[in-house]
């Protein structure tokens, strides 16, 4: 006895046949897949070194520092004096100075935060105590900023 396999052909509506499957999106997997989200990776990191180079571009600081009168045995008396060298307003974070000694070593640390933004061209005044072992005659000043403006 033999049995007859037939195929039915799903019909959709009004006896028409079926819409054909949409083609599956190609995946980019393996060593391809790789190399597309290490340039990936690249480009994002490139375009935000750009952004804050941009961002950091024209605004130069100078600090120059004088020495006062002590004020105890560990401590003196200093005047930050910082110039926004650059074309734009803005504010250092910080300015570090290392405090020498007559013979040109290391005597003391002094350093300021500054909120105010300084014009172009123009001086702030700011005064601090420094820490020191020594008597200190001069200082070398470092002015940092770490966010833009």
């Amino acid at each position: 006895m033999r049995t007859r396999v037939t195929e039915t052909v799903e019909q959709g509506p009004g006896g028409t046949p079926p819409p054909a499957e949409p083609k599956r999106k190609r995946e980019i997997m393996g060593p391809t897949g790789l190399i597309v989200m290490v340039a990936v990776i690249f480009l994002i990191t490139l375009v935000a070194i750009i952004v804050q180079a941009r961002a950091n571009n024209g605004t130069r600081y100078h600090g120059t520092i004088d020495i006062g009168a002590p004020i105890r045995n560990d401590a003196v008396r200093v005047t930050f004096h910082v110039t926004n060298t650059g074309t734009r307003a803005g504010r250092p974070d910080v300015c570090e100075a290392t405090l020498l000694d007559i013979r040109g070593a290391r005597a003391g640390t002094a350093g300021v935060y500054l909120r105010e933004p300084i014009q172009p061209g123009e001086t702030f005044d700011v005064q601090a105590v420094g820490t020191v072992a020594r008597e200190p005659v001069s200082g070398v000043v470092e002015c940092r900023a770490m966010s833009p403006g």
